[in-house]
């Protein structure tokens, strides 16, 4: 039997065991992942953010999610933030020294930012190699693309995927612009709006793959270390209960080789539902600033819950 047959064996015999325990616990869990990570002071000073994020996030008794962290941002100022990241056993993930998300680079400039990142991480115990550069998740130059897949594989890096995003930073945005102008927000009005954002791109994506694949799979949940994530984040977890979401440790999924879909496909898969399901997705494409019609969406999220005077003149 040539070694090709057995590579190709062994993929779907983990796919199938796989789906089988997915079908098996109709899983509808939650990962939380968190970008942006370190970022500077805003209305909260950012220690004080992590720490608010952190202790909330155990309040509602999860006490793991993963950071992606972008490591230019580690410095004097902000070291002893990733240091208590790491203290409360939160999964730190490479996400590059300064790749930009829009911005395509050559083939070799990803390997060295990689490695750059790689180097202040390594010392951290809650680092494991894991990786995080958006280049491996978009419709990219092929052959770029399998350089990078080959680099990460022969140097032991584990994948990650994202599949569920907001542009909560949006909505960050235009309540720091607010408050810094001396007015007041109905913070509750606000958790509202942030909070039914979240959940309804959380059942958006659990509706349509459990249309395709008849349970629902994991997801992995983006948001920003941002100000309101550390205010509402207990409110986004309880929702996401009551709709009979289980919020779950990243490492209990990044970790394990058969209910990682990646492990499988060796960094190929452009998102988790067209690796499952074999069929093709819709080109997306994933800004890192809202455009016209993100920041539509969330105008309305804001404008349902009577605050309009946070939207833009």
């Amino acid at each position: 039997m040539n070694t090709h047959l057995i590579k190709t064996l062994i993929k779907i015999s983990a796919l199938t065991i796989s789906m089988s325990v997915a079908v098996a616990i109709q899983a509808q869990e939650v990962v939380l992942a968190f970008t942006d990570t370190l970022a500077p002071a805003t209305s909260l000073d950012g220690t004080a953010r992590s720490k608010m994020l952190i202790r909330n996030m155990a309040r509602a008794d999860v006490n793991q999610a993963m950071f992606l962290i972008k490591a230019k941002a580690v410095n004097a100022n902000t070291i002893d933030r990733l240091d208590f990241y790491d203290e409360t056993g939160q999964l730190l993930v490479n996400a590059g020294y300064n790749i930009s998300m829009v911005h395509r680079q050559k083939s070799y400039a990803y390997p060295i930012d990689i490695m750059k990142a790689n180097g202040i991480l390594e010392s951290y115990p809650h680092y494991h190699k894991h990786v995080s550069i958006p280049y491996l998740y978009s419709y990219s130059d092929p052959e770029t693309l399998k350089q990078l897949q080959g680099f990460l594989a022969e140097h032991d890096y584990l994948p990650t995927y994202i599949t569920t995003r907001v542009h909560d930073e949006y909505m960050n945005h235009l309540y720091q612009v607010r408050i810094t102008s001396g007015r007041t927000v109905d913070i509750r009005a606000l958790e509202k709006a942030y909070v039914n954002m979240i959940l309804n791109a959380v059942t958006r994506y659990d509706a349509k793959a459990h249309m395709m694949l008849g349970f629902s799979p994991r997801q992995v949940l983006l948001l920003h270390e941002n100000d309101l994530a550390a205010y509402c984040i207990v409110s986004v977890i309880d929702e996401l209960n009551k709709k009979g979401f289980k919020v779950v440790a990243p490492e209990k999924v990044f970790t394990d080789p058969v209910l990682n879909p990646f492990f499988v496909s060796g960094f190929s898969a452009t998102s988790y539902m067209p690796y499952i399901t074999g069929l093709p997705e819709e080109k997306a494409i994933w800004y890192e600033v809202a455009n016209s019609k993100d920041k539509e969406d969330v105008h309305a999220y804001l404008h349902e819950q009577g605050l309009d005077g946070l939207l833009p003149q």
